[in-house]
């Protein structure tokens, strides 16, 4: 499923750093239908990400090697990552990197099977996992890539980049020790429309092992944070955000497609619903992309959401004592009642705001930043409960709600101080006040995993 290399490219994503030049492909494998969409980054990593619908087991990839190399692998028994010689075999690992002796690099996010369910959520199969099969021929070692337990109302998804030369440092923490870790660790679902996430348990649909996309792409934070220095990060990330980008919808945001029983009962939300931390988090992975790229490779996907989020701000806002602008959690375009503002989602949509301002160079955003942190100030004391943790939440009427974070917010609160200061912006006493009775809250419950600044 290779372009060719003498037709020009349906799409190029371009930086100042980077250039993707981007193709989409359809071929019918037997009872299998594979479509693909291939990205060929300039600095000579291409990635390819792919889907498979049918019956039975389908090829994502196909081909025999001569030289020798080396094979790379998470191992579960040990619960470590194995380097043997390239030899007959077959492989399962989520991740497994093929590295031949004149320096070819292979990496094999290996195929995942689900079962498509209602609001765009998937139920995986993890007993379909695919594998890499290396078999000796006449010829040399035949590597080949396969998904399996294809049926009706299936799918089998699978990521490969490839290289010329050598890319992936095993001395430190690559990309391939980065996914599984996201794996085993917060339950990472990579899928050819996006990053998938385990459904909480009030999500329509759930179920054990039920998984939504979800637009805080935190698998993506981590391999944008290895560029540099891991060679196969920028392929790996470019092909994420783009996929991401593919997914914002006709308002500009990226909707939480399954329904929340919690919401829908508050507040009377629906399925594909706006929810304003997780798409901030992905707006900062835009804005760290063009700080690290180089100019502003996916500039319409921030400018839409942009537009987006003013205007909705604008029109939903609650106002405070002093003109500040609480701005509620959660937006849905069938009518519903106006939702709660959590403290945590007001500083980071706050500080995001700063941080587009800063990229684009518009002086509203910083305007509308600096109405959200009036709000804050507005607001300040009253977010003190009497044993010094904060409230979560304030509701339309001025009801404080409980339930905080742990140390979210309190770490939410470090970064806007430190962004305060460091811009030379006045630091605001409400904030240090804030952050210090949630210190002392987290102090006197022996809450460790805060940021120290």
């Amino acid at each position: 499923m290779q372009a060719d290399d003498l037709h020009a490219p349906e799409r190029v994503l371009i930086s100042e750093q980077y250039t993707a030049e981007v193709d989409t492909a359809v071929i019918q494998q037997g009872d299998c239908r594979i479509e693909g969409r291939e990205y060929r980054v300039s600095d000579g990593v291409t990635a390819y990400t792919y889907r498979a619908t049918g019956i039975g087991d389908c090829s994502f990839f196909d081909q025999t090697v001569t030289e020798p190399g080396v094979v790379w692998y998470y191992s579960y028994e040990s619960g470590d990552w194995v380097c043997q010689t390239l030899a007959e075999g077959t492989f399962s690992s989520p991740v497994v990197v093929v590295e031949l002796d004149p320096g070819t690099t292979y990496f094999f996010a290996l195929p995942r099977t689900v079962v498509l369910r209602e609001n765009d959520s998937m139920e995986y199969l993890p007993e379909q996992d695919g594998s890499l099969n290396i078999t000796q021929t006449e010829e040399g070692l035949q590597l080949t890539v396969t998904g399996h337990g294809l049926e009706e109302g299936r799918v089998s998804d699978a990521l490969i980049l490839t290289s010329p030369d050598k890319i992936m440092n095993w001395d430190v923490s690559n990309c391939a020790k980065a996914w599984v870790s996201y794996v085993n660790n917060d339950s990472m679902l990579w899928c050819y429309g996006g990053y998938y996430r385990e459904s909480p348990y009030n999500y329509i649909p759930t179920g054990t092992n039920y998984y939504y996309c979800c637009a805080a792409c935190y698998c993506i934070r981590g391999f944008l944070s290895r560029t540099p220095p891991c060679q196969e990060a920028p392929a790996l990330t470019i092909l994420m955000l783009d996929t991401m980008a593919q997914r914002q919808n006709s308002y500009g945001y990226w909707a939480t497609e399954p329904g929340s029983g919690w919401l829908q009962s508050y507040y009377g939300i629906g399925a594909g619903f706006y929810d304003t931390r997780f798409n901030t988090e992905l707006l900062e992975l835009y804005i760290r992309a063009a700080q690290k790229f180089g100019g502003n490779m996916f500039e319409d996907a921030i400018d839409r959401y942009l537009a987006f989020f003013t205007q909705f701000a604008d029109t939903n806002h609650i106002d405070t004592e002093n003109g500040g602008w609480l701005i509620p959690d959660y937006w849905h375009p069938n009518e519903h009642t106006v939702p709660h503002t959590s403290l945590n989602h007001q500083i980071s949509e706050c500080l995001a705001l700063y941080h587009a301002a800063e990229l684009l160079g518009r002086e509203e955003l910083f305007a509308l930043a600096d109405r959200m942190l009036l709000a804050i100030e507005d607001t300040g004391a009253k977010w003190v409960m009497p044993d010094h943790d904060l409230y979560y939440s304030i509701q339309p009427d001025g009801t404080y709600v409980e339930g905080d974070y742990p140390c979210l917010t309190y770490n939410d609160l470090l970064h806007l101080r430190e962004y305060l200061t460091d811009s030379g912006r006045a630091e605001t006493d409400t904030l240090n006040y804030l952050m210090s009775e949630k210190l002392q809250w987290m102090t006197n419950n022996g809450v460790t995993g805060y940021e120290k600044g």
